[in-house]
Parts: C-alpha cells; structure tokens; sequence
C-alpha cells in the first residue's frame, strides 16, 4: 500500500491555488494572516506547514476545509465499489491506473441486510484499503444494488460525505456494468446475479426492467433458480415431485432434520438460498432433468426480459449490445441455454459476458467524477 502521501507538498500547492483563485498576492495573504511574506513564500515553496491554528486561518481565509488544503490531484487515488446481494468489491487504484489494494466483503444490498449494515460493510470496507492513503486524495464511486429503492443512495452518500473525501457519489450497481461494458454506448445490460435486473440504456433514457425485488421478480437470478431447487428438495420428500440427483446432492449439504433446515434456510437468507443454485447447475451438466427444467424456466425469464428490452429499439438497424454481468455468467450452461430461449431473437442482439469486474466500472466513474468536478472549478 502506499505510505508516501507528501504533505508539505500538498500543501504548497493548494496555498497557491486557492491564493490566485482569490486574486491575492503572497503580501496581501501574509498580511490578513500577520505573517510576513517571506513565511507564505516558504510555506508556497514546500518549506514548512504552519501550526493546526494558523492552518484554520487559512482555510477560513480561502473559504475551504483543512481536508481541501492538503488535497493534491498528483496523489489523487480512484476507488470503485461494487456492491451485490452477495459479496461487495473494493478497488483502489492510482493515478497510473495500478491497483494498489483490493478487497472482498459480505453483500451490501440494503433490501438484504438492511441500511444501517450496508453503510457499516461500506465503511470498514473503505477504511481498510485506504489506511495508507489520505480519505482527502481519495475519489470514491459505490454502486450498490438496491440503491434505486427509497433514499438509501442518498444515505449512503451522506455517510461518505462525512469521511471527507475528494469527491464522491453513489448508484446502482447496474451503473459499474453500464460504465465497464458499454462505454457510452447505447445497447442492454443484464445483471445476473443474487437478483436480476435490466436495463435499456439510450442517449435519451435508462429504463430499468424487472429488478424489484425476490419477491416480485418472477426468475432468473441465482435466488430463483436455488429456491426452486430447495423447492424440488421438499416436494420430493412429500411424494409431490420426482427425487433425483439434485435431491440427493441437497441432502448432502446439511445434518439437519427438514425443520432445522428451514430454520437455516430462513436465517440464511437470500445469499444461503442463491448458494444453491450452483448445485442446479451442477446437476444439469450430468443430465439431471429436475435441473435442466430449473434452468430451462429460469432461463426463458431471462430471454423474456431481453425481448422487452429489445423492443425499446424496434427502430433500429444494427445489431443490439446485450452485456451480461454477475455471478451466473461463470456458468458454462448459460449461453447455450439462453440462445435456445431467445430463437431467433437471438439474431437482433450480441450477447457478451462482461469481460472486466464491475468494480471497474465503478473506478471508469470515480474517475468521470473527478474529471467532471475540476471541469466546473
């Protein structure tokens, strides 16, 4: 990690700054201070940094924070957050594009863990892969899943405001694969992850399709696809529905009896549920016909909602992009079986894996952001 931040030179340069930006020479600086000019000459040439009271008589006479004086854009530092239903991803990256530390968490969607402990896994999240780095030369970009319902995005940004960052800002975590996949490109982008969510992205407009939620969604995601196994779990063990592979691989799992299991299940939540579809996956590749029909009517859901995203671009001639993030584009099964799902539809877009993290997106933001903010100083 980086332990080298040069705080005279931050300084040096920001007295500079913030003085011509006011129009004030060094004489007319010492004077309000009661300095002598020679001490803001040493102070602008790297010599020294003044005492913690004539640093807020500096900051006052500037109109800037203690935070705004040591900022320096040649120490600047970019971290991305992307936050899922199951696991969250830091990266800090510097101004040459290295990541110098990089972090996994438990999931931060809000509508999972609740808002209180989304900003605490963000928070420590923060704080350990920037100890060695200044929170003021850090430009901060989260996209959070479950941040487009009530005002979560709006507490969450609040919280980093107050960490006193260079910049920061917060969105969906559809906004990193947007960012990391189409550019500024028009085109589709799918997150396929604990939930499932579209979005049709246009000069115009960014419509969001689906997404609202596990129990308002009707598939697709890796919580559907492990319910329905747990389901086929149960159902063969009341005599409703067929015992397989895929029960057999479930029973595996736990030593529990049926009642302590659902007990595990219910505490577990989404991300004990989702794990299972793995399991699904798993079972369909050796043939098992309860999980092919799994993925099968999990699939044709996500097929369904690339055709109602497809349809916002009836007009056009080309080739549509349809950029697939999360968790179950690892699943050599996917493709094939969405191909066989869309038919010839399939013909009227082309389907990618997003080929970078989507906490690269978050960091393409972070650094949007910053060039955004010094455009309007």
């Amino acid at each position: 990690m980086p332990n080298n931040f040069n705080y005279e030179k931050a300084f040096s340069i920001n007295v500079r700054k913030f003085r011509k930006k006011l129009g004030m020479t060094q004489k007319e600086l010492a004077d309000a201070m009661g300095y002598s000019e020679k001490t803001v000459s040493k102070w602008e040439t790297e010599g020294s940094v003044p005492s913690i009271e004539a640093l807020f008589r500096v900051a006052n006479i500037f109109h800037v924070s203690i935070v705004e004086l040591f900022r320096c854009d040649e120490n600047i530092y970019y971290l991305g957050i992307d936050g899922g239903g199951t696991k969250t991803e830091f990266a800090l990256q510097d101004i040459e594009d290295k990541i110098v530390c990089r972090l996994f968490m438990d999931g931060c969607n809000p509508n999972s863990v609740g808002i209180e402990q989304t900003k605490r896994i963000i928070k420590d999240g923060i704080l350990q892969v920037c100890k060695d780095v200044p929170l003021s030369s850090v430009v901060v970009y989260a996209g959070i899943a479950g941040c487009a319902s009530g005002n979560y995005a709006d507490e969450i940004k609040s919280m980093l405001e107050k960490m006193s960052f260079a910049s920061c800002d917060v969105g969906s975590d559809n906004n990193n694969i947007v960012s990391a996949g189409l550019g500024d490109t028009e085109g589709i982008t799918m997150i396929l992850g604990t939930g499932i969510c579209s979005y049709v992205v246009k000069k115009e407009e960014t419509k969001r399709i689906a997404g609202w939620g596990y129990l308002f969604d009707n598939g697709g995601s890796s919580f559907h696809i492990g319910r329905d196994a747990i389901n086929a779990y149960f159902s063969a063990y009341d005599g409703s529905g067929e015992e397989t592979t895929l029960v057999q691989r479930i029973k595996q799992t736990f030593n529990y009896s049926n009642a302590d299991f659902i007990k595990y299940l219910y505490n577990g939540g989404n991300k004990v549920v989702s794990s299972y579809a793995m399991c699904v996956f798993e079972e369909a590749e050796k043939g098992d016909q309860v999980s092919v029909a799994i993925l099968k009517k999990n699939i044709a859901e996500i097929a369904r909602l690339i055709r109602v995203s497809l349809s916002h671009f009836s007009t056009y001639n080309e080739k549509i992009p349809v950029i697939l993030g999360g968790g179950l584009t690892n699943q050599e099964l996917l493709l094939p079986y969405l191909f066989e799902a869309l038919g010839d539809d399939a013909k009227k877009c082309n389907i990618q894996i997003l080929s970078v993290p989507p906490v690269q997106g978050a960091l393409e933001l972070a650094k949007a952001l910053w060039k955004e903010r010094n455009r309007n100083e």
